[in-house]
């Protein structure tokens, strides 16, 4: 009796542990099913497109135009896109002189400014350049930089002549640059009026 008991009891143990090992197995397996499926999720996400952002930009427009402003539009927009949020070009516009200088399909660059003369400024805008040639400032690619233009440059600008240039470079020298463009007026022969005429055309 005592053989038998023994024997029946080591087979409950046995099952009983086979029992267990089986369910380890399985949890093991489903583990490591779990711990693939995070896997492949985290390998899945970094694959994920990224989500799409419009860039915008800045745009200063004054001059001849129906709301002369600041404007924020969309990056890839261009020129013609401003014109149209500014109400167009005014009565008062050289139209002619913006078929000629202004290019429409032009991607805009943040941060520009973009000045559209009147008929009777864009005669005075008219000088001759170092070598003899006719040269339109206020064009959108011509601002004058005060602050590392030549005697030549800013001789370009209305009403500078060649001594007034060279004030300006000798004040930027003493004072190390000026910080604004209303600064130039501290400058020996630049009053208020020339001012008005040249501020459009100069940066800093």
């Amino acid at each position: 009796m005592i053989k038998k008991k023994l024997t029946w009891v080591d087979a409950v143990l046995g099952l009983g542990l086979a029992m267990i090992i089986g369910g380890l197995a399985l949890a093991v397996r489903d583990g490591m099913w779990k711990r693939e499926d995070i896997k492949l999720i985290r390998e899945g996400a970094i694959h994920e497109s990224p989500v799409q952002i419009d860039s915008k930009v800045y745009i200063d427009i004054s001059g001849a135009v129906v709301n002369p402003g600041v404007y924020e539009l969309k990056e890839g927009d261009r020129v013609i896109d401003v014109l149209k949020v500014c109400g167009g070009l005014s009565v008062e516009a050289d139209r002619s002189w913006v078929d000629q200088n202004i290019n429409r399909a032009r991607p805009l660059k943040d941060g520009e400014k973009i000045y559209i003369p009147s008929k009777l400024e864009s005669e005075k805008l008219k000088v001759k350049s170092v070598d003899g040639s006719k040269q339109i400032l206020g064009s959108i690619n011509q601002m004058v930089n005060i602050n590392k233009a030549t005697v030549a440059e800013l001789d370009r600008l209305p009403g500078v002549g060649p001594a007034i240039a060279q004030r300006i470079i000798d004040y930027r020298q003493e004072k190390g640059g000026f910080v604004s463009v209303e600064e130039i007026k501290l400058v020996s022969g630049i009053g208020d009026k020339m001012f008005e005429n040249i501020k459009d055309l100069i940066e800093i």
